[in-house]
């Protein structure tokens, strides 16, 4: 094992980037960077039907949305290229170390060639389960009916199998569940490679061996990843003993369930971490709360426990991540918390750190706005929960009202309150001094409550009587804007 921490986080293209995954990656990072190692980013596309290069894109994709750089792994959007002395780091680029070592295990014999039909197969499950047992190959009522024994030259085409040890326990360490014990008679000796297309070549290996050579030659040290992997690594196990390899730590990360305790889906909320992205959702407050998800940070040694405690920063959870403080048991996961957190988040951040963050959902007119003008917008509309809630909010800054609240109208904008909208129309001096001394002094001209002109203004501005702080309302939209806009109602 290397004496540097070093995790990876090692998805299959084979579909969305989804937020237990995300969260796997998240714990990877967080334990590299607290103790100053690396984390590699691995696309594991050796599912050849499924896996596609769109795929590999959106986790690229949505790796860096996320704010989890990776130190090894693909150059995004190049599928050439790489960064990481251990590359490249697509496992379908690396078949010819894999089908080296599989070779290897062939000649020693620890693995050996198969030539059973899937219709042999069939047949051999269906009287193993019709017996009321659980067909494994070379196993309980199957020993002896395959290829085990059969010493089969490379002169057809055939799958590979590993030989799994007979007998006695297959033990799993693992710093989260602790020790966990396979018999190892109830493993098969399973497909390391798949049936090649001519005789003598070994196909596509198959994940648990890939993972395996990657695992050792990238010098991972700590094999962090999801619980659903835990029936996985007693397969591996006695590969990486067969290959000559140390064994790295492991830790597998309970799964994520709904808020009810049900298997995460659709009716919980967004599982996609595109979708979190569209819903205008912080970075950072979805590290933060798919952080929360197993894992309690201790300060000090007692649990976080006040609301202020809970919105930690990015260093202050690399300094408190611990394996040893994440639960075993399966975390649930609650939407409504995580759209706290960002809201509480979008109004702690300065509008310079949320400005990145709120630009993909603004009109094409914000890039070409000054800074004053975007920082008066943010601030403005910071109390809202999401940035598309503060996109919605601006919308009136960049759109004349295409229709009108007709109850707001007959309501706000009356024969007494249209003569003061004409002098707001004139007011010159848009200083935020000089427009607050010119509305006030519209009011004590007119006999008016601030409410009745600014309501007023709202909806013959915005076609709403909602808008951000008039002042704030009336500076955005502009001088000119304005009396254009009031134009139509004096």
């Amino acid at each position: 094992m290397s004496p540097q921490v070093v995790t990876r986080f090692a998805p299959s293209p084979t579909g969305m980037l989804h937020i237990g995954g995300v969260r796997t990656a998240l714990f990877c990072w967080l334990f590299a960077r607290k103790h100053g190692g690396r984390f590699i980013l691995r696309i594991e596309d050796t599912d050849l039907s499924r896996s596609t290069d769109d795929n590999i894109r959106i986790i690229e994709e949505g790796m860096a949305w996320c704010g989890l750089d990776w130190d090894e792994g693909p150059v995004a959007g190049d599928p050439e290229r790489w960064v990481g002395p251990h590359g490249p780091y697509r496992q379908m680029q690396r078949m010819d170390l894999y089908r080296a070592k599989i070779q290897d295990l062939l000649d020693r014999g620890l693995a050996y060639r198969c030539r059973c039909s899937r219709e042999a197969l069939d047949e051999r499950r269906k009287a193993v389960e019709a017996a009321g047992k659980v067909f494994q190959y070379n196993r309980g009522m199957d020993a002896g009916k395959g290829c085990a024994s059969a010493n089969h030259d490379a002169s057809e085409p055939s799958a590979i199998r590993f030989k799994m040890p007979p007998e006695g326990e297959i033990v799993v360490p693992d710093l989260i569940k602790g020790e966990t014990r396979f018999p190892a008679d109830s493993l098969d000796d399973w497909i390391i490679a798949r049936t090649g297309a001519a005789p003598g070549e070994i196909g596509v290996p198959t994940y648990n061996f890939c993972v395996v050579v990657d695992d050792t030659h990238m010098q991972v040290s700590h094999v962090i990843r999801g619980d659903d992997h835990l029936n996985n690594t007693p397969k591996q196990i006695p590969l990486f003993a067969a290959l000559g390899y140390a064994l790295p730590a492991f830790a597998h990360v309970p799964m994520i369930l709904g808020a009810d305790g049900a298997k995460l889906s659709k009716r919980h909320g967004a599982t996609s971490i595109t979708e979190y992205q569209a819903m205008g959702l912080l970075p950072s407050a979805v590290r933060l709360a798919l952080a929360r998800l197993s894992w309690t940070p201790k300060i000090d040694g007692r649990a976080v426990e006040s609301a202020e405690e809970e919105l930690l920063t990015d260093e202050q959870m690399i300094q408190l991540f611990d394996l040893a403080d994440c639960q075993k048991s399966a975390a649930r996961f609650d939407m409504d918390k995580l759209q706290w957190m960002n809201q509480k988040l979008i109004q702690r951040a300065s509008w310079q750190e949320l400005e990145p963050h709120l630009r993909p959902f603004m009109p094409a007119g914000w890039a070409a706005k000054p800074d004053a003008w975007k920082a008066q917008a943010i601030q403005a509309t910071q109390k809202g929960k999401s940035l598309t809630d503060m996109a919605e909010a601006l919308r009136f800054a960049f759109e004349r009202p295409a229709a009108f609240d007709d109850k707001a109208v007959e309501k706000f904008v009356t024969p007494a309150v249209k003569p003061a909208l004409a002098e707001v129309r004139d007011l010159a001096d848009y200083s935020p001094e000089g427009l607050e001394a010119g509305f006030n002094a519209i009011l004590a001209r007119h006999g008016l409550k601030t409410k009745d002109l600014a309501q007023a203004l709202r909806v013959a501005l915005c076609g709403k009587p909602v808008s951000p702080g008039i002042f704030d309302t009336l500076m955005l939209v502009g001088r000119e804007e304005v009396a254009v806009r009031l134009a139509r109602w004096i």
